[in-house]
């Protein structure tokens, strides 16, 4: 086949596959940025386009007691939930790719499967459990919950981080006389703390927008910021549930680019190092 013939056809598919792509981007992104126009609406109730600009409803939702108790809940239950999700992340990650354990493919399904089943089901789940050993409604009930949903994020990341070094650096480590613990902290942990973060930061953020465990295991006293915001959509319809959303996409927004930011230096870590897959 001629190539002179070939080569405008795919131009012409690459720029067809890019300005679909573009048009996708929109379609999934549009609505969430709707949301920032309502947020300095004037009105006092929901309605796009707005009549009107005015920024009172952000000075609502700052003196609004309900949601600054959810937002401190929120990260009274992020911050643990992530730290206890990264230190089972890891254990898993190491046990998984580093250790000789059998069937590590099914025990990597299964580690990975919270993520994947709907949350709903492991809130039915968890319910009745928490429910017998009267944790419903208690912080460590929702840490809990959370760093079961979570721990797969940081499972992943922290796998990543682990394939990217070959175990050859550890096992010179340990044939030098280092020990077990002395092996991770001055060898494994500083190749695989940048997927660490990342997974740190993916779990607390999960934590602080996830909405289903927190209407089943919450309580008034312990509502999250997605629980709040569920309740207001229910009861009242006024622009300051939009200037919420939007305060919480950005703190979302901000923990997606320092993960992204520590991703990138990974990746520039592990080429620099000569990095292989183990």
């Amino acid at each position: 086949m001629n190539r002179t013939a070939v080569t405008p056809f795919w131009r012409m598919a690459s720029v067809g596959l890019v300005a679909f792509s573009c048009l996708v981007l929109v379609y999934l992104v549009l609505p969430t940025l709707v949301v920032i126009p309502l947020s300095f609406s004037s009105d006092t109730f929901l309605r796009f386009p707005p009549s009107g600009f005015s920024t009172r409803w952000y000075e609502s939702f700052a003196a609004s007691q309900d949601y600054q108790l959810a937002i401190i809940n929120s990260v009274k239950i992020g911050v643990p939930s992530a730290m206890v999700a990264t230190v089972f992340g890891v254990m898993a990650s190491l046990a998984v790719v580093r250790g000789a354990v059998p069937f590590r493919r099914t025990l990597a399904a299964l580690i990975i499967a919270p993520l994947i089943l709907p949350q709903i089901v492991l809130a039915i789940g968890l319910f009745p459990l928490m429910a017998k050993a009267g944790i419903v409604g208690t912080y460590p009930g929702i840490v809990l919950a959370h760093a079961v949903v979570t721990m797969p994020l940081v499972f992943i990341t922290v796998s990543a981080a682990l394939r990217n070094y070959a175990p050859t650096y550890e096992l010179a480590a340990m044939t030098l006389g280092a020990g077990p613990w002395k092996t991770f902290f001055y060898v494994t942990f500083p190749m695989i703390r940048p997927g660490v973060i990342v997974g740190f930061i993916f779990a607390f953020a999960f934590s602080f927008d996830e909405l289903i465990l927190a209407m089943f295991l919450t309580s008034p006293t312990t509502r999250t910021v997605p629980r709040l915001l569920w309740e207001q959509l229910n009861f009242q319809m006024t622009p300051v549930i939009a200037a919420a959303t939007v305060v919480l996409l950005g703190a979302t927004l901000a923990l997606l680019a320092l993960a992204a930011i520590a991703g990138t230096h990974a990746r520039r870590r592990a080429a620099s190092n000569g990095g292989t897959a183990a």
